[in-house]
């Protein structure tokens, strides 16, 4: 496998499995994030949120969490592209009367998803009203565990995931962008379960983890 690479797609979003949407809702809100429009899809009940460069998917339902989720044209397609490829698939729902999606994992047991198309409205980094001034955001990126980040990485690269040299002091780990998601891998023993990572703009320090409704690590870390 490695010698072919299998495209993710265009991020859609992290996609995470809660039991108690009201409850995983008010946590991210309470952090900054914005409620956006979601698609008739899903029967359970569902939820998105964004801080403009990432997009979360709260899913009252359960499933493999936390989940890149991405969409790709021709699923069916891009399932036997993966398979040939020798990717082991963990899911795969395709056909003509049902939403097609299929997922596979990474090396260290993250899953990877894709679907046949959106199931929200949010755009990442939408533009701004006419004549109306913003500042920039804070940087926000989805970190991973990994006892190993060079085969970690290596396995990205197959997706067509690039590096990126910033590493931020408060936060070590190995950056790269995936789909158009801005991702890392740490190291496991650094913490032992995946993160949103927010880099403070002037920030001296790195703080404490703060845990989701959903079990995801918030964290707030220096520049």
């Amino acid at each position: 496998m490695d010698s072919v690479t299998l495209p993710l797609g265009a991020f859609h979003e992290v996609s995470l499995s809660t039991r108690d949407l009201a409850a995983s809702v008010a946590f991210w809100e309470a952090h900054g994030w914005v409620t956006g429009a979601v698609r008739p899809v899903w029967p359970h009940p569902y939820a998105v949120l964004s801080n403009g460069g990432i997009v979360i998917g709260l899913h009252e339902h359960r499933f493999p969490s936390p989940s890149v989720t991405c969409v790709h044209p021709g699923i069916a397609a891009a399932l036997e592209s993966h398979r040939d490829a020798g990717m082991v698939i963990a899911f795969a729902q395709t056909g003509p009367d049902r939403f097609n999606e299929f997922g596979f994992r990474d090396p260290h047991d993250h899953m990877v998803t894709l679907l046949e198309a959106p199931t929200h409205e949010v755009a990442l980094h939408p533009a701004p009203p006419q004549g109306v001034r913003t500042t920039p955001s804070a940087e926000v990126f989805f970190s991973l565990p990994a006892e190993d980040i060079d085969l970690g990485l290596r396995f990205w690269g197959l997706l067509g995931a690039t590096e990126q040299g910033h590493v931020p002091g408060g936060w070590p780990c190995r950056r790269f962008s995936a789909g158009g998601l801005p991702m890392a891998l740490h190291a496991a023993a650094h913490l032992d379960r995946p993160a949103l990572v927010r880099i403070a703009a002037g920030g001296s320090a790195t703080g404490p983890a703060v845990t989701s409704p959903e079990g995801l690590a918030w964290v707030l870390a220096a520049a």
